[in-house]
């Protein structure tokens, strides 16, 4: 797959994998680093169902839950859209990305050039507020307090 620049919501964005997923009904995901275990538990039950209802996901998948979540996705029919934080020029398709680039569930997204290389705090706020922004619905699992989430 190769990387094209595109424009959305009248602003140039980088993607890699299949863009009519930017068509579908998205969520966003966000959840703080540290999380209470009732809510890690009720949001891998959502997360299976979101998954069985092919649902599309848009997130950093960066904290343990929303790792989770990809996990869960990876194994089932949802829909990706990976937001890191940072470019996305010479990023490594993991292996296990793969099945699911090839299927077209799969779409790896940035606003940031190929010279935000490495996340910060500041630039994560900025990847959180892109995903608010093209995210047609939001999900807080959970935000702890002082994160970049509350």
């Amino acid at each position: 797959m190769e990387l094209k620049k595109i424009e959305l919501n009248n602003r140039s964005i980088f993607v890699i994998g299949n863009v009519s997923l930017l068509d579908n009904h998205k969520t966003g995901l966000f959840c703080s680093r540290k999380c209470p275990a009732d809510k890690i538990m009720e949001a891998h039950d959502q997360f299976k169902i979101w998954a069985r209802d092919k649902r599309t996901v848009i997130s950093g998948f960066h904290s343990p839950v929303e790792k989770e979540c990809l996990r869960v996705f990876l194994k089932s029919a949802g829909n990706i859209i990976l937001c890191p934080a940072r470019g996305i020029l010479n990023m490594r398709i993991r292996s296990e990305w793969k099945p699911l680039m090839e299927a077209g569930r799969l779409l790896i997204i940035s606003p940031f050039d190929d010279s935000i290389r490495r996340a910060s705090q500041k630039i994560a706020q900025k990847r959180n507020e892109f995903i608010k922004s093209v995210s047609d619905e939001i999900v807080v699992v959970y935000a702890s307090a002082g994160s970049l989430l509350s």
